[in-house]
């Protein structure tokens, strides 16, 4: 089969895609037959051994995937032919891809690949995130960190569907028009303007209940300075590279909580919930209220150019591989 081989740490363009060997299964598993593979910024890391867990080479990245399943081990009861959403732990940017067996999600045949593809960690960690960790509330108002990319724009049509006010946060014309057209009601240029301060005008000197944030760095602060009393900050990530050092006090004068997001922790310790969460967001997909379609499609052979636009900060939606 074709994959996409990292056979040295280091930059995106070392990536080979090549022949690689077919996963073998285990009795608790099923081969997928990919159709498409979502893209995420942790795959970029990953590739240069800056990612929590290092990797030795050789590997395929890439964890998660829509195809059809082509062969079940003796203790999967889904039947091959199958369509799957797929979360692998590994090897997703591949033709063929083992998964187990509580890690596929099945859905119509007529689900979109693409839009498969891109659901489980964009949208099951904003679902997370908004859904059990924040416990929003309809009319609540969420400010939305690095809105554009794959987190913020999950984050964005969620919280449209529960109900929420929503603030995004970008930094260009493009990405600012790009979250308009996902529905945000208000955005901030935080290139321009001081975050705090716009905020505080938006919400009429109240804050905002919530913020997401898989962002780091200076936003963070200014983003819990401009949170209401009680308001919660969901820490998800530190795409732009510096961990945030926040003044305690903080927490204390406004009642904030800081709220931590590892969703793929959360999927190994409890899944009836994750298979609630994403019977859900399939339903949502399936009934028209989520309409999930990726801005940007690469083939096998351009993976890197994908992950380069993570490290270069220049991506904006979701990015998938088509097979």
């Amino acid at each position: 089969m074709k994959a996409v081989v990292c056979t040295q740490l280091g930059d995106p363009k070392l990536l080979e895609v090549k022949e690689y060997n077919k996963p073998n299964i285990s009795e608790n598993e099923v081969l997928i037959k990919v159709e498409a593979a979502g893209v995420n910024f942790p795959d970029a890391l990953l590739v240069q051994g800056k990612y929590q867990i290092v990797m030795e080479p050789p590997f395929v990245p890439g964890n998660e995937v829509c195809g059809y399943i082509e062969e079940i081990g003796e203790k999967v009861k889904l039947p091959i032919g199958t369509k799957v959403i797929g979360i692998p732990t590994i090897g997703g940017f591949a033709e063929y891809v083992s998964v187990n067996k509580n890690l596929v999600i099945p859905v119509n045949n007529e689900f979109d690949s693409l839009a498969g593809a891109s659901l489980p960690i964009n949208y099951g960690t904003s679902y997370y995130a908004l859904k059990r960790r924040a416990n929003a509330k309809n009319g609540e108002t969420l400010l939305v960190l690095g809105a554009s990319g794959g987190i913020g724009t999950a984050s964005i049509q969620l919280a449209k569907i529960m109900g929420l006010k929503i603030i995004s946060a970008v930094g260009s014309d493009e990405k600012a028009d790009y979250v308009k057209s996902l529905g945000s009601n208000e955005i901030i240029r935080y290139d321009k303007v001081d975050l705090k301060e716009a905020v505080k005008d938006l919400t009429e000197g109240k804050g905002v209940d919530i913020v997401i944030d898989p962002v780091g760095g200076n936003a963070t602060e200014q983003a819990l300075r401009a949170t209401a009393f009680n308001g919660r900050l969901l820490v998800i990530g530190f795409a732009n590279g510096e961990i945030p050092k926040i003044s305690l006090n903080l927490t204390l004068v406004k009642g904030v909580s800081i709220v931590g997001v590892w969703w793929g922790r959360w999927t190994n310790t409890s899944p009836h919930e994750t298979a609630e969460d994403f019977q859900e967001l399939v339903s949502y997909v399936n009934e028209g209220k989520l309409d999930i379609v990726p801005k940007n499609i690469f083939n096998l052979e351009q993976t890197y150019l994908a992950l380069e636009s993570f490290l270069s900060r220049k991506n904006i939606g979701k990015s998938v591989i088509k097979f």
